[in-house]
């Protein structure tokens, strides 16, 4: 499940997650079509490494920018933001920070950091592994999953040897675009213009706009306004047609011309707006029923 995603392209949130369960680590192989910003949370006590396999467009991590072929490394400290403007197959290997080898028990030094998949070695050696664990004709057993978990392990130590882990580098503009970011999470009810934002940060319109592009792929009015679309979608749909109006939700999160706002909200979730409101909803248990830090939202 993911809890409260942020829907950013308008082919929608569709994908698949398979995940192998190993003796001692978990690997999960991911594949997501469209544009979206949600939050990743670890389970305590790991140390995830995520190998970015396939990425064409923008994408950011936490505060990181991200490509094919990296390779990263987040724990369970807080949820981490993702954010991609594009589609993006990855694989997640998470093992217990309590019973890490040797290569990898240094954990301070590789938080936040990231290296190369040099010659897709471990791009290759998670395939392989996948296509051998989903063989019906392979027998399955204790001592085959400690094979696959060793050799996971030799090449997680044989890159790490030869390369040391960096904190990917951002522009002082990025700084300030994910400063804002974090931000606006805070009120987006809020009206925030480009230039405003320019110059409370002491950067030149041009300099964020630029800054927004390189790591979400939207200008900021654009990534603003589709993040408040998607909180009038989730309002939407929790709501009662009988007590309630599209007009007033929309304006509760910013939206003053309506005419604007059914094009926008129609060409981005497919549907207008007030088919969403009478459309009834069954919220699954378990999910965040917020995804905005408001706390006026939430009580």
């Amino acid at each position: 499940k993911q809890g409260c995603p942020f829907q950013l392209g308008t082919t929608g949130l569709s994908g698949q997650y398979q995940v192998l369960q190993l003796c001692s680590m978990q690997i999960g192989y991911g594949k997501r079509k469209g544009a979206a910003m949600y939050s990743v949370s670890p389970a305590k006590d790991s140390l995830c490494i995520v190998l970015i396999i396939k990425c064409k467009g923008k994408a950011c991590f936490d505060r990181m920018k991200f490509k094919e072929g990296d390779i990263l490394f987040f724990d369970d400290s807080h949820p981490h933001n993702w954010i991609t403007d594009c589609s993006v197959e990855h694989a997640v290997i998470t093992m217990r920070k309590s019973a890490l080898p040797a290569a990898l028990s240094n954990v301070s030094k590789l938080i936040g950091h990231s290296i190369l998949d040099t010659d897709a070695r471990l791009t290759t050696t998670l395939y392989e592994i996948r296509k051998h664990i989903t063989d019906d004709a392979v027998k399955k057993s204790t001592k085959l999953y400690r094979e696959m978990e060793n050799e996971i392990l030799a090449v997680l130590t044989r890159l790490l040897s030869e390369q040391t882990p960096v904190i990917p580098k951002l522009t002082a503009g990025e700084k300030v675009a994910l400063d804002i970011r974090d931000q606006f999470f805070g009120h987006m009810d809020g009206k925030m213009s480009t230039s405003s934002l320019a110059k409370e940060y002491n950067v030149s319109e041009q300099t964020l706009q630029s800054s927004f592009k390189s790591l979400f792929g939207y200008t900021p009015k654009r990534f603003f306004r589709l993040l408040k679309l998607n909180l009038v979608h989730q309002e939407l749909m929790e709501s009662n047609p009988k007590q309630t109006t599209v007009s007033k939700i929309a304006r509760k999160w910013g939206f003053t011309h309506m005419g604007y706002f059914t094009a926008y909200y129609t060409e981005l979730f497919g549907e207008n707006p007030s088919v969403t409101l009478k459309t009834p909803f069954c919220q699954e248990k378990d999910v965040m029923v917020s995804c905005v830090e408001r706390q006026e939202e939430m009580t």
